[in-house]
C-alpha cells in the first residue's frame, strides 16, 4: 500500500494570496474615510441658484460642521443689510450626512428676518446637498437649492 501524495500549492498562490490580503487590510482605513468628511478641513463652494459662497469647516474630530453663508439665496426681487448669522455646529453622522440651520438677524432691530436650512452628505473631499431659504416678512423670496463644494487635497 503507498500513501497518497498530496499536491503542493505552487509557491506563487501563496505570495499572491498572501499580497492581495496585505492590499485588502491597508486599502480599509482609507475606504472607511472615504465616505465622510476631511477632519479639520475647510470646504469652499457655491449655490446652484445664484453663485452664491457657502462654506463648510469640518471639526478636528470630524464630528461636527458649522456652515457659513453670507446671504440665504433670493428667490425674488430685492436685498438685505445688516445682517448677522446665527449658527451652530451641525452633527456628522458615521455615514458623513448632516443637516442645520442658520438664522439671519436684521442688527438694527435684533429681529430674525431669514432662515437657511440645509442638510447634505460628505464623500472624501466633496460635500453635496441641498438649502431652503426662507424669509419670515416675504414669503414669496423662498426657495430651494442645491450646492457642492470641495476641500483642497
Amino acid at each position: 500500500m503507498s500513501t497518497p501524495i498530496r499536491p503542493i500549492v505552487p509557491f506563487t498562490r501563496i505570495v499572491a494570496f498572501t499580497s492581495l490580503a496585505a492590499l485588502a487590510i491597508a486599502a480599509s482605513p482609507a475606504l472607511a474615510t472615504a465616505g465622510g468628511p476631511v477632519k479639520g478641513a475647510k470646504y469652499t463652494g457655491t449655490t446652484a441658484h445664484s453663485a452664491e459662497p457657502i462654506s463648510f469647516k469640518v471639526s478636528a474630530n470630524g464630528r461636527s460642521v458649522t456652515v457659513s453663508a453670507v446671504f440665504a439665496p433670493l428667490y425674488c426681487e430685492g436685498g438685505g443689510a445688516g445682517t448677522r448669522q446665527i449658527t451652530k455646529p451641525a452633527a456628522i453622522s458615521g455615514s458623513g450626512a448632516f443637516k442645520g440651520d442658520i438664522a439671519y438677524e436684521f442688527a438694527p432691530e435684533h429681529k430674525i428676518t431669514a432662515k437657511l436650512l440645509f442638510s447634505g452628505k460628505f464623500s472624501g473631499h466633496t460635500v453635496k446637498g441641498t438649502a431652503r431659504s426662507e424669509f419670515l416678512l416675504a414669503k414669496q423670496c423662498d426657495g430651494s437649492t442645491s450646492f457642492s463644494a470641495k476641500a483642497p487635497a
